[in-house]
């Protein structure tokens, strides 16, 4: 095998373990602040929703809620920072998979996206929760 399709598939498998980390680092901090995963890696037709959670109550209201939430993970901020990687494009992608699990698993309830961004550098860990409006 040529020594740059190694390096290829190196390059490849830090970011998936990168990506598993941030998934796993962001679903216990959402247990850490109540929240219930519902499932996680839910494939729809528009791609991929990292974690679904749900929280029961929503800013002190007696109101719950279901919490799409995107995980961007980085070693470092060489590509730019985790949540420049949100892009317009991304965001609609998310809106249009929490509208289709929404509509087929619980109709009338409210939802949002959520983003969690996570840089995991040589200085330790930072975690970013960036919640958004209710859709």
């Amino acid at each position: 095998m040529p020594s740059h399709v190694s390096r290829i598939n190196q390059r490849t498998h830090r970011a998936q373990q990168l990506g598993k980390f941030g998934e796993d680092f962001a679903e216990l901090f959402l247990l850490s602040i109540g929240y219930e995963i519902v499932e996680r890696n839910w494939r729809g037709a528009y791609g991929e929703i990292d974690l679904i959670a749900h929280s029961s109550s929503n800013s002190g209201s007696d109101q719950s809620e279901f919490i799409f939430v995107e995980v961007k993970a980085r070693s470092s901020l060489q590509y730019g920072a985790p949540l420049e990687a949100i892009t317009p494009e991304k965001y609609r992608r998310l809106f249009l998979l929490g509208r289709e699990w929404i509509s087929t698993n619980q109709p009338r309830s409210l939802w949002r996206i959520d983003i969690v961004t996570i840089l995991r550098g040589t200085e330790g860990i930072t975690l970013s929760h960036h919640k958004s409006l209710s859709a």
